[in-house]
């Protein structure tokens, strides 16, 4: 594989170690911790995993209006928890029975 300059982004020098590099070991972790999708031998098959994986994990923002004294207690159940309100209203959400 050939790299090329782009803007002189990276150096010629860091291009030609980007391509003597072996990234099997990168890889294998990425697969391991979920942050990729190797479908083996076939691109077409590792795509399609990727869009799946990207559309069920995707989100859209919308407006609802909650009383104050809800985001109120979300705020505080939340900081108790270390995370963010709106993270604990959505885990809460997925939780729920529909």
């Amino acid at each position: 594989m050939e790299f090329k300059i782009i803007d002189d982004f990276l150096s010629k020098e860091e291009l030609e170690e980007l391509d003597n590099r072996d990234f099997s070991e990168d890889i294998r972790e990425a697969e391991k911790n979920g942050t990729i999708v190797v479908a083996e031998g076939n691109w077409d098959e590792t795509v399609k995993a990727l869009k799946a994986k990207m559309a069920a994990n995707a989100t859209k923002a919308i407006t609802i209006r909650v009383p104050v004294r809800v985001i109120e207690r979300y705020k505080k159940r939340a900081a108790a928890v270390g995370i963010g309100y709106q993270t604990l209203m959505k885990q809460m959400l997925e939780a729920a029975p529909v």
